[in-house]
């Protein structure tokens, strides 16, 4: 192994050291690609709220500006149960096959805050450090299901560490950022018949740590209206592995690399106080999903292997939410999203069969005593339709099918005020 590859094993395994201390399950799955889920207290509106209304140590994820507004030092954990389904019909490809089960399995994605003021020569400054799972792909198919050729196996995971630091410049302007430490681990299957050689399973496994960065401000025009502006950067790994196929009569084990490059993402969010109790919060999101436009191995013997075209397009979110209080103990919110799908019905795979999303959620928090909150949440979603109708094999096998899908979350979380 060179030094390049031996510093990175040594980064890795120093996040991945830190994921399993904050408690983040580095090879817990996921149900899409993007991960939003890093908030209880946000997914309670959809995240119509997250660049300006979070107000516990998640907002470090999706505006480290919103720290200069939290109540001392503090800490928030929380963790989201997805429970993904997905119904994939075949519609005549040409080896055929069966159609599968729900490829996914339910999937726990934890997260963890921590913030705290410090003084910097007579100026508060406040620093804090995110630990989150934002990417990921989890899906299994068999082998005699029809979209083999396409896929079988998907293993994509994340890990992001993130120090952060927010100050507020005055009563009107708050400014944060932060720096992305991320860990990208993926394990791609296929089958791939050789025709007189046999059939066999055709493997792109690598990892990856690439740092990137994310900047924020909370804007406060007047005393009951806020506005917030988030940048989250691209980041562009360099997944270094293996690329095999075993089961034939041409088999090989190569060291390999592949490039993974996910969206940077830049939100706008406006919050409003209708009086003392409702909050009412709008958001729209952008994605620079085109980042990602194909999957294509290169063998350490300067081979290529033949690409997987992606072509996923930019997109965008828009969310809508409000929550009340209902008393000095319970606080109350819902909300609703709808979610544009990167894939469309020339390049979508069953690796992500994916459609435009809508979200419907509600939450919950329970302030137990003024150092201990209870955070819940729920939300449905709802996948349209989509079609699936790509080439593979060589050209030699048409996988034709339709997809649809739905998603639930549960989430609860604690925060806690030292």
């Amino acid at each position: 192994m060179n030094i390049t590859k031996f510093n990175k094993r040594i980064l890795a395994t120093s996040v991945l050291s830190a994921a399993v201390l904050f408690g983040i399950n580095p090879t817990a799955n996921a149900a899409g690609f993007y991960i939003q889920e890093q908030s209880v207290k946000g997914l309670g509106t959809s995240f119509a709220g997250s660049t300006t209304s979070i107000d516990d140590a998640s907002t470090i994820y999706f505006n480290p500006a919103g720290m200069t507004k939290l109540d001392g030092a503090q800490a928030n954990v929380g963790v989201h149960l997805l429970l993904p389904d997905a119904d994939l019909k075949d519609n005549g490809s040409t080896l055929g096959g069966n159609n599968p089960d729900n490829p996914y399995d339910p999937s726990p994605v934890p997260n963890l805050f921590v913030a705290a003021p410090v003084d910097v020569k007579g100026n508060e400054i406040w620093l804090g450090v995110g630990v989150t799972a934002p990417f990921g792909l989890a899906s299994e198919y068999d082998e005699t299901d029809f979209v083999a050729f396409d896929s079988t196996d998907t293993e994509l995971t994340t890990i992001n560490v993130a120090p952060s630091a927010a100050y507020a410049v005055n009563d009107m302007l708050s400014i944060g950022g932060g720096i992305d430490i991320q860990y990208a681990d993926a394990e791609l299957k296929n089958f791939v018949n050789a025709g007189p050689a046999g059939t066999g399973i055709s493997t792109l496994e690598g990892d990856d740590i690439s740092v990137g960065y994310n900047l924020g401000l909370q804007i406060h025009p007047r005393s009951d209206t806020e506005i917030g502006l988030h940048y989250r950067s691209a980041i562009s790994h360099k997944l270094d592995g293996s690329v095999s196929l075993e089961g034939t009569l041409i088999d090989f084990d190569s060291d390999g690399s592949a490039d993974l490059d996910l969206p940077d993402i830049a939100t706008l969010g406006v919050a409003h106080d209708v009086n003392d109790r409702l909050r009412v919060m709008g958001q729209a999101t952008w994605f620079g999903w085109n980042n990602f436009e194909e999957i294509a191995a290169i063998r350490d013997d300067g081979v290529p292997v033949a690409p997987v075209v992606q072509g996923y397009q930019n997109t965008f979110a828009f969310a809508i939410g409000a929550e009340y209080d209902l008393n000095e103990s319970w606080t109350v919110r819902g909300g609703y999203q709808f979610d544009e799908t990167p894939t469309t019905d020339e390049f979508r795979t069953s690796r992500t069969p994916d459609g435009d999303r809508n979200w419907f959620s509600g939450g919950a928090t329970y302030e137990h005593n003024d150092k201990l909150s209870l955070d819940l949440a729920a939300t449905y979603i709802d996948v349209d339709d989509g079609i699936i109708d790509v080439t593979r094999n060589g050209g030699t096998a048409q996988v034709t099918g339709t997809t649809e899908g739905s998603v639930g979350i549960l989430a609860v979380g604690l925060n806690y005020k030292f």
